[in-house]
């Protein structure tokens, strides 16, 4: 393939394009001049890096420099969403420790974990395969409202709840997406784990290769088609979190900044997107909306760049 070499002259003369639709912002006193000149530096050095890591880490092949590569990625762009839509710090954690630790970490190896012990041949591994997909198959609104209860119930007994600590309400929506999507990922892994030649197994036997070595070198390499679809509905899904958020919490519990503005705590960005819309203005929320879809479809893009890559064909 063809590359083009953008060389110092281009890249300053792109620059000097730059001096008209400048000069026009300020002579009609827009106040766009200041954000117009920084978003061009920014631009440059997002490209200086990305030109940088295709052209040198990329190259590496290496699977944790392409995954904290992504996290970086999460945090800068879900920190610029914040910021250009005015939302408080405080939910740029909340959002990428629900979207990426949740999805990516804890339903995916819980997922792949029970899918390996159940295609072992264990008895009832049938009937264990069919509980554990149950609860995909209830509604995010009842499933939000049966786990308070339970919390609740729980938490009665030590004069609190759910929706009156933060750090509740986010274990709980932790909880509650594992619950329902564990068993969804499962069936998908196992038909992944099934799929893996029986002979490849053997060989790796006779040779005398160990348990751990067996899943590390042939087994999970043959599963990362089944690891790709996985990250990536569990990443658009922890984003995507809404009905759980609204059933369980609803953004509760309050705080009030040190401004006075008042926010939800653990109210998740769909969520907030659903809230910012008001019957005397809509812009707000059809801004966030737009800036989420672009934030989530950059992400799930990268997600499946770095996990094809690690496919193997059979």
């Amino acid at each position: 393939m063809e590359t083009i070499n953008i060389g110092y002259g281009h890249m300053v003369l792109g620059f000097l394009l730059l001096i008209i639709p400048t000069y026009f912002l300020y002579r009609y006193r827009t106040g766009l001049v200041k954000d117009t000149l920084w978003a061009a530096l920014r631009m440059t050095v997002q490209l200086f890096f990305i030109g940088f890591y295709l052209e040198y880490l990329f190259l590496w092949d290496n699977l944790w420099i392409n995954l904290l590569w992504v996290v970086l990625m999460i945090v800068i762009a879900s920190s610029t969403v914040l910021k250009r839509t005015k939302l408080p710090q405080k939910m740029l954690f909340m959002a990428v420790a629900v979207a990426f630790l949740v999805s990516l970490l804890i339903i995916n190896v819980l997922a792949f974990a029970v899918a390996y012990v159940l295609t072992k041949g264990i008895k009832g591994s049938n009937i264990f395969r069919t509980v554990f997909f149950m609860p995909n198959l209830i509604g995010g609104i009842v499933l939000g409202y049966i786990w308070l209860m339970i919390f609740d119930g729980i938490l009665s007994h030590f004069d609190t709840a759910v929706v009156l600590e933060t750090k509740y309400g986010f274990w709980g929506l932790i909880i509650l997406m594992c619950w329902q999507q564990i068993g969804y990922m499962m069936i998908i892994y196992i038909a992944g784990l099934q799929a893996i030649p029986e002979d490849m197994l053997e060989a790796a036997k006779i040779d005398g290769a160990s348990g751990w070595k067996t899943l590390w070198h042939i087994t999970i390499p043959n599963v990362m088609p089944s690891i790709t679809i996985c990250t990536f509905l569990s990443l658009t899904n922890g984003f995507k979190l809404y009905d759980q958020n609204l059933a369980l919490t609803g953004g509760s519990p309050f705080k009030t900044l040190a401004d006075g503005s008042v926010i939800k705590t653990t109210e998740m960005l769909a969520l907030n997107i659903v809230n910012s819309n008001t019957s005397n203005s809509k812009g707000p929320g059809q801004a966030k909306a737009v800036v989420f879809f672009v934030l989530v479809a950059i992400i799930s893009i990268a997600q499946l760049v770095a996990t094809r890559k690690k496919e193997v064909d059979q």
